[in-house]
């Protein structure tokens, strides 16, 4: 088999690219494909406001150490003030001194600052909008059949969730996507008026169609933001952005009934991140744990990751043990 590049990556979420930009560093042949038309996989950003995942733990010792090694600096999740409860009939409570996410951080501008600069460096070896529709692992190598044809590789790093790598014909449990089937909405404010009001941008409402609401102003609060993870399925109705913009104006009052600008990401209705069966998510963190190398394909990915799975860290640490195993078989 006539082999057109030495290592494969699918897949340009934060696990794929990290490692890529660990083999581009040590001078390897490596070639990264990407369905979408952007990197970042599940990290995405707009106008700095995060859609996909938000914060980072003080203990995640990769991800902290990535953004020093690109010069990103983080703040911390604003959490003076009270708790907003809603209980399933509308019934509202402001008295609970509680912050849920109290002692995360947030990158400025944005965790798709990491992914953008990780995927800047790799220059033609990553190619986007490139679908992948079939990995064959074939005695001299792996065949790739892409849309626009057929790409040959001595190695591949499947560095998407379970699910999708079981749709390229490659057998794996079935292993739910993490987050993929929620969606996230975004409301931004000339003000953060509500930690002016005593609250700190916390709310759990059992009424919906936003389950749990969090401040995602930006450093500093020039402006104000409030961000909310859909109830299951909410945002597929058609009404859902006029019905949580109405849900914020009850929690927060009537300030929050006028936002400058809404973002909404279904992370269920994207296809480069979730299935059917993701449609239904588990109702709990499930465990994940790593898949066993083959000879030639390699499993990366947040949802491989016995260390960490399902969150950023745990795609760092996918990318550390992918890495490991090529280092063995070059041995």
């Amino acid at each position: 088999m006539k082999i057109d590049t030495d290592i494969c990556i699918i897949g340009a979420g934060l696990s794929g690219l990290a490692l890529a930009a660990k083999l581009q560093a040590e001078r390897r042949d490596v070639t990264v494909l990407e369905a979408r038309e952007r990197s970042g996989g599940r990290v995405l950003s707009q106008e700095g406001y995060d859609l996909g995942p938000a914060w980072i733990w003080p203990h995640n010792h990769r991800m902290l150490a990535l953004l020093e090694g690109l010069g990103l600096n983080t703040f911390a999740q604003y959490a003076s003030g009270r708790l907003v409860f809603e209980d399933a009939v509308g019934r509202v409570r402001r008295d609970l001194e509680f912050a849920t996410m109290g002692g995360t951080l947030r990158v400025e501008g944005g965790l798709a600052r990491i992914t953008d600069a990780l995927a800047s460096g790799l220059g033609d070896r990553l190619r986007l909008a490139c679908q992948v529709h079939r990995v064959l692992e074939e005695p001299g190598g792996v065949s790739i059949l892409t849309a626009a044809g057929h790409i040959r590789a001595g190695q591949v790093i499947l560095a998407i969730p379970p699910r999708l790598v079981a749709g390229l014909g490659v057998a794996v449990p079935d292993v739910p996507t993490w987050m993929a089937g929620h969606a996230k909405l975004v409301a931004t404010y000339p003000t953060a008026f509500w930690r002016e009001n005593g609250l700190n941008g916390d709310a759990i409402s059992h009424r919906g169609p936003l389950a749990e609401i969090h401040d995602a102003s930006p450093v500093g609060a020039k402006v104000g933001a409030l961000f909310g993870f859909a109830q299951v399925g909410a945002a597929r109705h058609p009404g859902f952005r006029d019905a949580a913009i109405a849900q914020l104006a009850r929690l927060f009052g009537q300030d929050a009934a006028t936002p400058s600008d809404v973002f909404i990401k279904d992370w269920s209705m994207d296809q480069a991140t979730a299935t059917v069966a993701d449609l239904t998510p588990p109702s709990e963190h499930p465990t994940y744990s790593a898949l066993l190398p083959t000879r030639r394909l390699i499993f990366a990915g947040t949802e491989m990751s016995d260390d960490n799975g399902g969150f950023l860290e745990g795609a760092l640490a996918a990318a550390d043990a992918a890495h490991a195993s090529l280092e063995r078989r070059a041995d």
